[in-house]
Formats: C-alpha cells, structure tokens, sequence
C-alpha cells in the first residue's frame, strides 16, 4: 500500500507580507489617513468657532425693556382711612399704561403673540393685561404698548404691605416688578418666552418713568440673562 507524505502546513508570515508591499504604496497610504485625522480635526475646530459666531451675531436673543406709568387718578392709590384702619376690606385699585420696548438683533423678521402681562408688589399680583401681537423687523426695534388693571374687585393687602407701600410712596421709591409671557409666531414653533422687569416707580409724577431692562428667558435665549 502507498504511503502519500503528509501535505506542508500552510503558514501566512505577516511580515513577509509586509516587505512585498511597495514603499511608495505605504507612503500613499500614510498620507491619506494623516489628511483624514486632519481634516476630521479642522471641521470640529471650525464647528466651536462658528457655532457662537453664529448665535452672537446671527441669532443674538432679543432685548426688552418696559416702562410704567400710574393711569391718571388710579395708579397705586391707597386704601380710604376707613379702610387702612379696618372699618373695611384693606385694597387698592390700581392701574397702569406700559410700554413694552422691543430690539431684534436677529437679521430676519420676529414676532410674538397670545401675550399676558403682569404688575406685582412683594410678589402678590397687583394688575394684569394683555399684550396686543406684534413683530420686530430684523435688527430694527418697537414699541409696543399695553394697560394692565386690577379690575373691578381690587386687590386685597395684608397691612404690613400696605405700610410699606406707603412708606416707599413718599420717598419716590415704590418697587414694582413686571413680568410678560410671550410665545413666538413667526417660526410656527408658539415657543414661549418669559420677560421679567425689575423696576423703581416714581408715583408723584414729577419726572418721566425709568426704562427698566429686562431678563429674558427661553429657549435659545441663555445669553440675555445677566450673569449676576
């Protein structure tokens, strides 16, 4: 019987492999994953550089301001002697005319709609209204202007408020704050964005109303908020 000899073992040696490939080809190869690794790098630096650029230049949050005036014989007007003193229920009655001042730094058109305002004292509500819809053209400003009551009922304080308030009444220095929700119209998202206005009212009369800046918060807005 014939005896056929055992076949050879098949062995790959990587490194002759290695040696078979042309220098030229290994040089070529060597390029072209350095220019990927670089350009992979080039578009994430690009992408931090211009990303805020972009939102600091192009689509930069918008800036509110507002201003109040007491409407004529309401504004903050303190209860009757009668009624500080507990021979009735202890409320005011006020009234306002605001200005609501709009600036887009946006290049395109934005509007907003469905807006509700409202006046508060040592955080209870005093007034509220509604802000009429309006746009801003791009990078352009407006004014839009609005009335805010406590309507028919009045507002009840407690009378250590109502102490205060006149305390700060004869200095010029009532604290007033005013807060408007806002949602968008022009992108058809309706997102809503939250004005709030911190400012110091003179009642008297005897010079115009401060314009008090405001912070705004919504989405795509974190910039406007003041840091401190």
């Amino acid at each position: 019987m014939e005896t056929r000899p055992a076949p050879s073992s098949f062995h790959v040696d990587h490194a002759d492999i290695e040696k078979s490939v042309p220098a030229a080809y290994k040089r070529q190869r060597d390029r072209k994953l350095l220019l990927v690794y670089i350009v992979r790098h080039l578009i994430a630096i690009v992408f931090v550089i211009l990303l805020p650029i972009y939102f600091f230049v192009y689509d930069m949050p918008p800036e509110f301001s507002v201003q109040l005036l007491p409407a004529i014989n309401t504004g903050l007007n303190m209860p009757t002697a009668a009624a500080a003193t507990g021979g009735a229920a202890a409320s005011i009655s006020p009234a306002f005319n605001a200005t609501l001042h709009a600036s887009n730094r946006r290049a395109t058109e934005r509007c907003y709609h469905n807006a509700e305002a409202l006046v508060s004292y040592a955080g209870l509500t005093v007034a509220t209204g509604r802000v009429p819809e309006f746009c801003v053209p791009g990078k352009g400003a407006g004014e839009i202007r609005f009335q805010a009551s406590a309507g028919d009922g009045g507002v009840g304080l407690p009378e250590h408020l109502l102490d205060r308030m006149a305390l700060e009444r004869r200095v010029g220095a009532t604290q007033l704050d005013v807060e408007v929700k806002l949602f968008r119209r022009d992108d058809g998202s309706d997102r809503p964005m939250w004005i709030w206005c911190g400012l110091r009212m003179d009642d008297d009369g005897t010079r115009p109303p401060d314009v008090a800046p405001c912070t705004v918060l919504g989405l795509q807005n974190w910039f406007s908020v003041p840091a401190f």
